[in-house]
Parts: structure tokens; C-alpha cells; sequence
């Protein structure tokens, strides 16, 4: 066993409002949980942490309460999000190592030094030994195989489910970023006020996200599309199943895709001359969650005129890009130390 295995272990973070990912370059595969705790009132203990607190929502007793600690990027329960994160460092920790890992965390270009001081305090409470911050579209931009460090420019768009993160990026660096807030949960909340109105049905939040996942739709060919949900009846109170329709959610995808649009031509703008010819020719690249909802590349190509290109590994991609750097920096240390 090599000392590196004992003494040296890092971590990359991708905290993100939907879900929180985690890689380790010492143990082989990731965590990947979605950012929520439950929570037990009676003795404020903690019932479950990640996929089963999820699991746990709109299902749970009076005396236990499911909480999202990350919002938009940002930590809005310290406690909370260390709770989460000291568990899931847990799990991506190799049982080799005797001290506490580095972790490098992916952050958008629109958090404040007040709210990165925050990720870097309940990071290191969490069990970190030190924290190194990564932009998110650098490693996105890594992680889908771009030639990031080169002095080409590539645009590339982080639709996450709390931020849109927009930025063209070069030679290892973010030139121009465009940072909103809003996300794909926007999208969930409207479809839930959408079922309400139009059907007269109450559902929770998870039902709304089965029902962008599955029937949302920007083509026009797939908007008689329908799905068959549970809820319960508004005006008897009693549990019954609708018949959705996506022409009629349809309108719940334009709040976020008109503001992922203008962000986009902001950053077209702020683009130098000498990088528009790549931008050009390769188009621009999405990753995160919502990239996958049906019709979302022709609407955007539609809006902007210039081709869209959709990562395989939406979810995934910041994280893996994250992971490539570390490495990177790495051999990188290294070299310098044996020239020393």
C-alpha cells in the first residue's frame, strides 16, 4: 500500500440544490445523493440523510420534517447542509486514509464571498481538512471533454435546479459569466399550481418532477402527450387520479428557458471577436438536469441561432470534470516538486 492511500485523499464537491455529488480519487466510484435531511422535532435528531430522506417526503408523521439545506447555490441551513455533508463524506472517504480529505468544490460564478465563506466553513466542519474552490464551468467544461485550457472559448450553460450558470470559458478560466437565479424547480412549482387550476388537483412536489421528467415538451408533436397522476381533489378532499395533458404544462418550461435565452445572449455579447468564430463552429454546450427535457436544444437554436450541444452525463459531468482537474493539479505538483 502506497503512503498516498494513507496520508492524501481528495475529494471533489458538487453541492447542488437538487442533489450533491461527490467524487474521490482514492476510491474507485461516487456518491451521488440527492441534498436532502429528515429530521425528528421530538429530539431534533437526524432520521435519514439523502436518498431515503427524499424517499421520505409528503410521507412523513407531524414530528418529522424533510429539509433542503442548499438553495440557489448557497447554504441556507449551516447546520443542516454540515449534517449532510459530514454523512456523505462518510461514505466517499476511503477507510485507508488517517486524516481528513482535501476537497475541492465546484462553485458558480454568481456566489458572493459571504455565501463562499459559508460553503467553506460547514465544509471544513464537516470534515475536511482543507477547501479549494473549482469554477463549476471549468470543470463542466472538463468534464465534457472540452479543450478548456486551450485559447479557443467555449460557451457553456449549467442549468441546475436552483441556478443557471452561464459562461464562456478559456484557457482554464471564466472570461464572461452570467449567473440566474432560477432553475429546474421552477418549473416543478409552476406544474404543481398548473394541476391545481386546471384539474383541481393537489399534488407534491415529487409527483410534479415525475411529470416534467416524463411529459414536459417544447415539440409540438408531443404536447397531446398525457400521463395518468394521483392527488387529491380540491374541492371533495379526497384522493383521485387526472388524466395530465402536456399541452398543458407546457407554459411552466418558458419562465426558465426565456431566462436561460437572455443569459445566453449576454454572454454572446460579451464575447471578444477573436473567440467567435469557435463559438461559431461548435456551437454552445448544456449540461444539467433540464437539459434533457424534450425540445429544450430546438428552442434554444431557435432563440439564439447557433447550434446547442447536449452532454451525455448531464448530472454528472461537473463532478467528473471536477475530478479530471484534481489529478491534473496533481501531476502537476508533483512535477514541480521533483524539478525542486
Amino acid at each position: 500500500m502506497s503512503f498516498s492511500w494513507i496520508f492524501g485523499e481528495d475529494l471533489a464537491l458538487d453541492l447542488g440544490t437538487s442533489n450533491t455529488l461527490i467524487y474521490s480519487n482514492k476510491k474507485d466510484g461516487k456518491i451521488i445523493e440527492p441534498s436532502v435531511v429528515a429530521v425528528d422535532l421530538n429530539n431534533y435528531e437526524i432520521v435519514a440523510v439523502g436518498e431515503k430522506a427524499k424517499s421520505m417526503e409528503g410521507k412523513t408523521p407531524d414530528n418529522i420534517i424533510t429539509l433542503a439545506p442548499i438553495k440557489g447555490g448557497k447554504i441556507i441551513n449551516f447546520e443542516i447542509a454540515q449534517v449532510m455533508l459530514t454523512n456523505l463524506f462518510k461514505k466517499a472517504k476511503s477507510s485507508f486514509s488517517i486524516f481528513n480529505p482535501k476537497v475541492y468544490i465546484t462553485i458558480s460564478s454568481g456566489i458572493s464571498e459571504v455565501d463562499k465563506r459559508a460553503i467553506e466553513d460547514c465544509v471544513i466542519y464537516s470534515g475536511a481538512r482543507s477547501v479549494e474552490f473549482i469554477a463549476t464551468a471549468v470543470a463542466s467544461a472538463v468534464g465534457m471533454g472540452l479543450p478548456v485550457l486551450e485559447p479557443s472559448g467555449s460557451i457553456v450553460v449549467n442549468i441546475g435546479g436552483g441556478t443557471v450558470d452561464v459562461s464562456l470559458v478559456s484557457l482554464g478560466g471564466v472570461v464572461a459569466s452570467k449567473f440566474v437565479d432560477i432553475g429546474g424547480d421552477s418549473i416543478d412549482y409552476d406544474i404543481v399550481n398548473i394541476v391545481k387550476n386546471k384539474y383541481d388537483l393537489m399534488i407534491d412536489k415529487e409527483t410534479a418532477e415525475y411529470i416534467k421528467i416524463n411529459l414536459a415538451s417544447f415539440i409540438t408533436s408531443n404536447i397531446t402527450n398525457n400521463l395518468s397522476i394521483f392527488g387529491r381533489d380540491i374541492n371533495s378532499g379526497m384522493p383521485r387520479n387526472a388524466i395530465i395533458y402536456g399541452k398543458d404544462i407546457t407554459s411552466s418550461l418558458f419562465p426558465l428557458f426565456n431566462a436561460v435565452t437572455d443569459a445566453i445572449k449576454v454572454i454572446l455579447e460579451k464575447t471578444p471577436p477573436s473567440m467567435t468564430g469557435n463559438i461559431l463552429r461548435n456551437g454552445i454546450f448544456l449540461t444539467g438536469g433540464c437539459s434533457k427535457i424534450n425540445g429544450c436544444v430546438e428552442y434554444l437554436e431557435n432563440e439564439i441561432g447557433i447550434a446547442v450541444n447536449v452532454v451525455e452525463n448531464p448530472l454528472t459531468c461537473t463532478c467528473e470534470g471536477a475530478s479530471k482537474l484534481i489529478n491534473k493539479i496533481k501531476i502537476k505538483n508533483n512535477r514541480r516538486k521533483n524539478n525542486e
